[in-house]
């Protein structure tokens, strides 16, 4: 029985190595050689042609202006006498409104929308698209590469922003290592947040990329796009006043959902107590919330926080949009394989 045991071992092992031999390594051979090796190419010069110290000496400065200046407001605790734990819990209230609006929201946005607007829509202007595709690589190819350079440029802008944000306010308010260390699941929060940002911006950017002939004409959109979903939708809440629930206008919101998913990572992750503080600011903003505070019903307690407006669950809002984008970046790929690109 033991031995039977060793040979059925040994032939599951064989029959695994066979598989792979068979099935795997000359699958894996025929990805590198056909997608990544040629893609490869795309997104490094790309990202070559995005990306500069001199850019990232700019961008990462406006990205953090508007949460530093936060900082100036003074805190209203004395950080050398309270927990990490309570220490990171003040230290996020002050950031996780201006990293929203400004640094992963107006700032962030834009400069994606700009650094991916002429990518296509330049290239066939001005016949060097004509010269990749002439080039034993296809449009699908060249549309995934470019479309990852600009992510992987998000992603590290991104990075430097949030954590150079992190580190400078525990600098600030008490130069505690501890305190940096506890700040990190929030600030792991906002980065995961900026990848979703990242995803559905790229997209919306490089679709519209395929479709336009002038790269002047995405950026223009993408800033209408931010200028619509941060600040006029703040005005036309307050004009409407109660038509904008009955006219059920959140459902094109996209500064609504934009905070539902914002506010979904900082509850996941539970880095940001529920508190009046900073959810007012949201609510006027996204709308995301009431003005109203959350009571308990038999024992009347303040449960501490606003109530939720509730329009969409907030997990619904993240897989809406990461569809949208994903259809977005089908539609891209299909738009600039269908386009005719000449002289």
């Amino acid at each position: 029985m033991k031995k039977l045991s060793v040979n059925t071992i040994i032939n599951i092992k064989n029959k695994s190595i066979a598989f792979k031999e068979k099935h795997i390594f000359p699958a894996n051979a025929w990805l590198s050689e056909n997608i990544f090796k040629k893609t490869d190419i795309i997104i490094k010069k790309t990202y070559r042609d995005i990306s500069s110290l001199k850019k990232g000496l700019i961008v990462i400065p406006v990205m953090l202006v508007v949460p530093l200046l936060f900082l100036l407001i003074p805190p209203a605790i004395d950080f050398g006498l309270v927990s990490p734990q309570h220490a990171a819990t003040v230290n996020s209230f002050s950031l996780v409104f201006p990293v929203f609006f400004w640094t992963l929201g107006i700032v962030f946005t834009i400069i994606i929308g700009t650094s991916g607007a002429p990518l296509i829509a330049e290239e066939i202007k001005t016949g060097t698209m004509l010269i990749l595709i002439s080039k034993p690589i296809t449009r699908t190819r060249i549309f995934l590469g470019k479309y990852l350079a600009v992510f992987l440029l998000g992603m590290v802008l991104s990075f430097i922003a949030i954590f150079s944000i992190g580190w400078i306010t525990v600098l600030v308010n008490s130069g505690n290592i501890d305190h940096f260390i506890s700040l990190i699941p929030f600030l792991t929060a906002l980065y995961l947040y900026s990848l979703f940002i990242l995803f559905l911006f790229t997209s919306i950017t490089m679709a519209l990329s395929s479709i336009l002939k002038k790269s002047k004409n995405v950026s223009v959109i993408i800033i209408l796009i931010v200028i619509v979903s941060f600040v006029a939708f703040q005005f036309i809440r307050a004009l409407v006043g109660d038509f904008y629930e009955g006219l059920q206008l959140y459902h094109f919101d996209l500064g609504y959902h934009l905070g539902n998913v914002f506010i979904f990572f900082m509850e996941s992750f539970n880095v940001v107590p529920p508190s009046i503080s900073w959810q007012n600011l949201f609510a006027l903003l996204t709308g995301v919330y009431k003005f109203t505070n959350i009571i308990d019903p038999d024992q009347r307690i303040d449960l501490g926080g606003l109530e939720k407006t509730n329009y969409y669950l907030p997990i619904f809002s993240l897989l809406i949009w990461i569809i949208i984008a994903v259809l977005l970046l089908v539609f891209g790929i299909h738009k600039l394989k269908k386009r005719e690109i000449s002289i």
